[in-house]
């Protein structure tokens, strides 16, 4: 078994026959086939149930296929760290953040380029789960993230904690309150959510159901930004995470904190840990433990 005979297999679970996967290999049908009959020779195990029309995969097939594609994955990152190594002072560093730390990231870069001017740097704003799986892959260096995933490779670094805050318009009845209100001053508002699976949804919810409410929505929205538009023109009220608000103030909303029912946020540096990580990558880091310190007096 060699990394070859791997991405052969790989490639015939994707096409579910030997066919257009040899096409793809460019290799004969003949020789795909005979590569595949071998390894399952090696491994002594069946690999594919070839009763029916298209390939599928046994039981062993499938824990192969799970550990080819680990495999796989990772020789092909040998080549893109070889070129980083090899390129670190005119390199490229790919960093994936979520929306709202858009402000938080800039400081750090003005920095980080004083020390690294030849570096490039590629910004991905993306969810968090696409961030776990772009670091997985490879693709990425480093995540600024706020959730974290215990059962893959990742490691994570707090950088700081931030609170969530509840924004409404200007000319909303909470207007008139300087600092807080209490929770269940939410149950007859419209409030304007994240798309499901978003940290701060489940956690406003959460917070509201634990008070004896659900809250009433009609709109769900990915991008903060989204949001913070549709609170100004007075479609509803939004729970939002206090830097992105302080960091981007508005005249035509008001910031209001929840008496601290709901919880403070850590965010993370997140990368993945059996990559190798330069030393600017520590530095940008490094940075980064800088600034979280100093971005909440």
């Amino acid at each position: 078994m060699d990394i070859r005979t791997l991405k052969y297999f790989q490639v015939v679970v994707k096409h579910k026959q030997f066919t257009r996967a040899a096409e793809e290999l460019h290799i004969s049908q003949p020789s795909l086939s005979n590569a595949i009959k071998a390894l399952e020779k090696e491994l002594d195990c069946i690999l594919f149930e070839r009763s029916t029309r298209n390939l599928t995969l046994t039981e062993p097939g499938k824990i192969l296929y799970r550990h080819a594609c680990k495999i796989l994955t990772y020789f092909g990152s040998i080549y893109k760290e070889m070129n980083d190594v090899k390129n670190e002072g005119a390199g490229i560093l790919s960093i994936g953040m979520i929306e709202s730390y858009r402000y938080f990231i800039t400081p750090i870069i003005y920095r980080f380029k004083k020390v690294y001017p030849n570096i490039r740097i590629k910004i991905h704003e993306m969810g968090p789960k696409e961030i776990e799986q772009a670091l997985e892959s490879y693709d990425l260096h480093i995540g600024i993230t706020s959730n974290i995933n215990k059962e893959n490779e990742l490691k994570y670094e707090p950088i700081f904690q931030e609170k969530y805050v509840l924004i409404t318009p200007i000319d909303h009845p909470f207007e008139h309150l300087s600092n807080n209100i209490d929770i269940t001053g939410l149950k007859d508002e419209m409030i304007i959510h994240s798309l499901e699976g978003f940290e701060v949804r489940n956690t406003f919810i959460d917070v509201c159901q634990k008070a004896g409410f659900t809250p009433n929505y009609e709109y769900e929205v990915e991008s903060l930004e989204t949001a913070r538009s549709m609170v100004e023109a007075g479609l509803g009220l939004a729970v939002v995470p206090e830097n992105f608000i302080t960091s981007n103030s508005s005249d035509k909303i008001k910031l209001i904190y929840l008496n601290n029912l709901l919880p403070e946020r850590t965010v993370y540096f997140a990368y993945h840990s059996e990559r190798y990580l330069l030393p600017a990558i520590e530095v940008f880091m490094e940075i980064g433990r800088t600034e979280g310190h100093s971005f909440f007096r």
